[in-house]
């Protein structure tokens, strides 16, 4: 497909979305109309879009289409593709993929019938009765340890609590921390009393510990911790993801607890540590510092750029890491490198709070790739629509894809 023509799609797939929407100047309105009496065609597919419920919504995402910029961005992204061999093992039509990269940015049945011609009712169904699916947001519940819960996400920021001399208090950004209460303590500074700091799916969250310890927690995780660190180590409980940025302490030793399946202990370093029960490993990689990794069978130390791999049967596992995407959810993105399909969706439905079906093998084709984890889950499965030549329906809030 040409340049042109790509770029005439484009434009009148806009001029049908004007007509419909009753925005057309009178200019654009003379263009449409010579291009319906171009052929008979042509008309049919305005008749077709004036038959069909399509939303308002997806009009409007059309008309807001930048058509010289789409443009750029599909040549841009094909190219990179050449360049850096991102297709998946069976999409090797560089034409093809063009139209549907073209397909998938205007959003809309209409530039689906001028690339390939008219689709059957179904294929259009699937685009029109596809719901919004936002990304996560910051949200947490932190249990005290008298069992009381705050919803963090509606908590008015300021102090929320104050336990054993420590004040919880919610700061400008929406993070929590923990500060000593000093003259404002209530309660005797002898109880080693925990708190939980739950995550849910579509969630994240960022806290301060008591030492100066900065944590960011991902989506389905939950962190417990004391609320003041007495005696001569500093101990913490994970379960799901998070990064650790360790206030430095070498009288006090920081031991991150993965259950009765790992240990991890530094003194003062940043590390991300991933530890989902229904993954297959537990990965702890090291961004600066040095930390010991120990399990039942085994211990390792291992240098900045380095990940630990326990499998849980086997001794633990030194890798060189891919730091941008070990801390790309910290980032905000998406980053996947000859990963999956089903690893990657595996991540993003912790992000997006989704359940996600296969058919026909359709998680095992690789993908490399960066998308914002900021954008709805349609942008991210729209990518993957691109690279690797499979198709995706929405119902509720289950993700189905299929060969």
């Amino acid at each position: 497909m040409s340049d042109k023509k790509l770029y005439d799609s484009f434009h009148i797939s806009k001029l049908l979305a004007g007509k419909l929407s009753d925005t057309l100047t009178a200019a654009e309105e003379a263009e449409l109309e010579a291009w319906l009496d171009r052929n008979a065609g042509n008309r049919e597919i305005l008749e077709r879009l004036l038959s069909e419920n399509i939303r308002d919504g997806d009009i409007g995402l059309l008309l807001e289409f930048n058509v010289e910029n789409a443009l750029r961005n599909i040549k841009a992204r094909i190219a990179h593709d050449r360049d850096h061999d991102l297709r998946s093992e069976r999409t090797k039509s560089y034409p093809l993929r063009i139209a549907v990269a073209a397909t998938v940015l205007i959003a809309l049945s209409v530039g689906f019938w001028l690339y390939k011609g008219k689709p059957h009712k179904e294929q259009l169904s699937l685009r029109v009765k596809k719901i919004e699916i936002t990304p996560g947001v910051n949200k947490a519940i932190l249990v005290l340890s008298n069992g009381t819960k705050i919803d963090l996400q509606a908590a008015q920021r300021g102090n929320i609590t104050n336990q054993a001399g420590a004040v919880v208090r919610k700061e400008a950004d929406g993070k929590i921390a923990y500060r000593d209460a000093g003259s404002a303590g209530t309660q005797p500074d002898t109880e080693n009393e925990l708190n939980t700091l739950y995550v849910p799916k579509g969630g994240q969250y960022q806290l301060t510990l008591p030492d100066g310890t900065r944590v960011w927690l991902n989506a389905a995780s939950s962190l417990t911790y004391p609320v003041a660190f007495k005696g001569k180590e500093r101990q913490v409980k994970l379960a799901g993801e998070a990064y650790f940025e360790v206030a430095k302490n070498p009288e006090k030793p920081f031991h991150v607890n993965v259950g009765s399946k790992q240990t991890v202990e530094v003194l003062g370093t940043h590390f991300e540590i991933k530890a989902y029960d229904d993954d297959a490993d537990i990965r702890t990689t090291l961004l600066e510092g040095s930390v010991k990794v120990s399990c039942k069978n085994s211990h390792v130390i291992i240098k900045p750029g380095q990940m630990a791999v326990n499998n849980l049967k086997e001794p633990l596992t030194i890798r060189n890491a891919d730091l941008d995407e070990v801390m790309a959810w910290k980032n905000g993105l998406f980053v996947f490198n000859d990963e999956r399909i089903e690893d990657v969706l595996k991540i993003a439905a912790r992000w997006y709070d989704v359940d996600v079906e296969y058919r026909a093998g359709a998680g095992q084709k690789k993908l490399r790739g960066i998308v914002s984890k900021y954008k709805n889950i349609t942008e991210l499965l729209d990518n993957i629509t691109i690279t690797s030549g499979i198709h995706y329906k929405i119902e509720g809030r289950r993700v189905i894809l299929m060969n």
